[in-house]
């Protein structure tokens, strides 16, 4: 199921007349609105921002091309690599088969792509690195040598974000230790004058954590308040998403939730971005808006996390880019201009074609997600930042109500 609200637009946008440019008049369209539209005609879009936040445009792939010229920035990722030396197997609910062992083919083609082409500021591995199997089966140790081994060819630094199947496996400190450029856990870093990368821990809350302890006693006690399901039952034995409906269905022990520290560090991040005139990309494992993934796949606290992002007002966070809903998914967030993309997985590719990740190009008016396989290219068009002088302007904070009560969550992510 997936839900918006007012300030929200996903790919389901309305789209300009097939073949033809469309065109916005000044006071009709918001160029957000317009930028919504292109990503979902699957075109470009060359605009300007007026005092109105209006703009007139082209938005289809007919349109006139913008220059392309050299990228600002030029990054690698990918996402649910979640590699296990098991057999083919159906999902939990049974309507995807997960190729376990091809992943780590998947992982082996994406390196010598990123390898191959120009060079990358670094690659970002955006969680579970390998599979919860694995744990079961006593294998988690020598199935996380086999991928880090792919990973270490990698010509760039690789970042590796921290999800779910990381604390099925490992406790934090192991982690810490196995799993190179994994902490801080959240952290930031500023790549030329024009751009600053944020990760999140999307698990700071979490219910999950392998030796279990007061982080997950923490996460218990706030998901309780949610699920009313036995929570405290061995993995796979009682199905956590029952009677849970539409956006209820988050509040599942798979996801997790953001403190209050991290997201204050958050918005001062986006704050020091915001005067320093540079733009955001935010990596997380978990998606926060509920148009870019399926409702059992968001963030426990999503609200929050979307009033965190549009804190420095619009312009500032160009992308959040995520994994977790093996599916993949695209939505927009027109109160603040900030695209929200969500990665496939590699262990839905098929034998013909195992390929599921991406080479991120950032110039000054546009991000490029080169996509391989899988992953789909798309282009996604910023407009111009706010002056930094102007201060901050007063974001609408994200109140999404759980209007919508269908569609069950997809499980076992």
């Amino acid at each position: 199921a997936r839900a918006h609200s007012a300030g929200f637009a996903t790919a389901s946008a309305a789209r300009p007349s097939s073949g033809a440019a469309g065109s916005w008049g000044r006071g009709s369209t918001s160029g957000s609105a317009a930028i919504a539209a292109a990503v979902a005609a699957g075109g470009a879009l060359v605009s300007s921002r007026s005092g109105s936040r209006h703009v007139r445009c082209a938005a289809t792939a007919s349109a006139t091309p913008v220059a392309k010229g050299e990228p600002q920035l030029r990054f690698g990722a990918i996402a649910d690599v979640q590699f296990a030396d098991v057999e083919d197997q159906w999902n939990f609910r049974g309507t995807q088969m997960r190729a376990y062992r091809r992943a780590l083919e998947c992982l082996r083609r994406a390196v010598a792509d990123w390898n191959s082409g120009p060079p990358l500021a670094f690659v970002a591995n955006l969680g579970d690195i390998i599979d919860q199997q694995c744990e079961s089966l006593g294998d988690s140790h020598r199935a996380l040598a086999l991928v880090l081994r792919e990973f270490r060819g990698v010509t760039a630094v690789v970042h590796h974000l921290v999800g779910n199947h990381e604390l099925y496996n490992f406790s934090r400190s192991e982690c810490a230790k196995l799993i190179p450029n994994i902490t801080p856990w959240y952290r930031s870093w500023v790549l030329s004058p024009h751009w600053r990368i944020v990760v999140l821990d999307a698990y700071e809350l979490n219910t999950i954590e392998r030796g279990g302890g007061e982080a997950v006693e923490e996460g218990l006690d706030y998901l309780s308040r949610y699920n009313p399901n036995d929570l405290r039952a061995p993995r796979g034995s009682v199905d956590c998403s029952t009677g849970l409906r539409g956006l209820e269905s988050r509040y599942l022990p798979m996801g997790g939730g953001y403190k209050g520290e991290q997201l204050r560090w958050l918005r001062g991040e986006l704050e020091a971005a915001r005067r320093s005139r540079e733009r955001v990309i935010v990596m997380t494992h978990v998606p926060i808006h509920p148009g870019s993934a399926a409702a059992g796949a968001l963030t426990w606290n999503y609200e929050e996390a979307m009033g965190a992002l549009r804190s420095a007002g619009p312009g500032v966070v160009a992308v959040v880019l995520s994994g977790h809903d093996h599916s993949g998914g695209y939505a927009f967030d027109e109160e603040v201009d900030t695209h929200y993309v969500t990665l496939p997985s590699p262990l839905h590719t098929s034998a013909d074609d195992p390929r599921a990740h991406c080479v991120v190009e950032a110039y000054a008016d546009r991000l490029e997600i080169c996509g391989r396989g899988l992953v789909p290219s798309r282009t996604l068009p910023l407009l111009p930042l706010p002056d930094a002088d102007a201060g901050a302007p007063l974001a609408q904070p994200c109140t999404h109500q759980d209007r919508d009560k269908g569609g069950a969550p997809r499980a076992q992510l």
